[in-house]
């Protein structure tokens, strides 16, 4: 079969070699991912349904999620792109249905192998043919010699896993969600004790309003991280100034129990300035950097 390399946008996708480039320079993508952006740069402009990619990554015999495994190979897409989910120039989502590569595809010969002349490419563009089926990642092996390594050209570039998986970092983010969201409920427990300790009238109102607003924010972030929605990335980092001032707010909270626990709240204040950070890191695991933005 001729190798082609496929080009959109500032990428080239290099079936022959396994490889995604931008503008020349190799990108790191796994297998599930890199089979379907192939699938979609293939069928370019046309809606590919969740259907049709389970049978084309998986196959009939489904042992694994496949609505999971779906959500992550299109985010790693949109990672390797630099694609915005909510303004994509490349992969679009179609919700309910699929998706489609909206940026156009060329098509170009790989230069390593014999390659058909342009009025060829011209012919079947003209006819309305389909692109070739992608290369198998066994496409080199010699069939007459069992269990034979794939050659360099056909051997899937797998990208090293990152310092935390996704799913691990999503979780952890969750859990702090939930330990504020205890915190805010003792506070409003103990409210009356706070109000004996001879602070002035305001710090009770202000817990109280921090408290409520917290809630809210902390119920918004667990929807959204809970159901994995791709956008929650981006809405943590416009809200993260928000965050970080509500967060050192109540970083201060321990020193309420200083007469008794006495310099040992200095650390739980460091622990809780700390958090923002932590959960700003959790979600650049979860969701990647976007250019421009920071995070998706």
């Amino acid at each position: 079969m001729q190798a082609e390399i496929l080009r959109f946008d500032e990428f080239e996708l290099d079936r022959g070699r396994y490889e995604l480039r931008r503008r020349g320079q190799p990108l790191k993508l796994e297998k599930v991912p890199m089979e379907l952006l192939i699938l979609l740069a293939e069928r370019e402009g046309q809606l590919v349904t969740r259907e049709e990619i389970v049978q084309r990554l998986w196959g009939d015999d489904v042992f694994v999620d496949t609505r999971q495994g779906i959500n992550t190979a299109v985010r790693k897409i949109r990672l390797a792109l630099k694609d915005d989910p909510d303004n994509p120039r490349i992969l679009q989502t179609v919700f309910g249905k699929g998706y489609r590569l909206v940026a156009p595809v060329t098509i170009a010969a790989d230069p390593a192998q014999a390659a058909p002349t342009r009025a060829d490419h011209e012919t079947r563009a003209e006819a309305g043919s389909p692109l070739p089926p992608s290369a198998s990642p066994l496409e080199g092996r010699d069939a007459t010699q069992p269990g034979a390594q794939p050659s360099p050209e056909t051997r899937p570039h797998v990208a090293r896993p990152g310092p935390i998986e996704p799913k691990l970092a999503r979780r952890l983010f969750l859990v702090i969600q939930i330990g504020y969201l205890a915190l805010y409920a003792a506070a409003f427990v103990l409210l009356p004790n706070i109000r004996r300790l001879g602070l002035p009238p305001v710090m009770p109102s202000l817990t109280l309003v921090a408290g409520a607003v917290g809630t809210a924010i902390r119920l918004y972030l667990i929807s959204a991280v809970g159901f994995n929605y791709a956008g929650s990335g981006r809405l943590f980092q416009q809200a993260f100034p928000g965050i970080l001032a509500l967060d050192a707010l109540w970083a201060a909270s321990p020193l309420l129990l200083f007469q008794s626990w006495g310099e040992l709240t200095l650390l739980f204040v460091a622990a809780l300035a700390f958090l923002p950070f932590s959960q700003r890191t959790l979600m650049l695991s979860a969701y990647g950097a976007v250019r421009g933005r920071g995070m998706p």
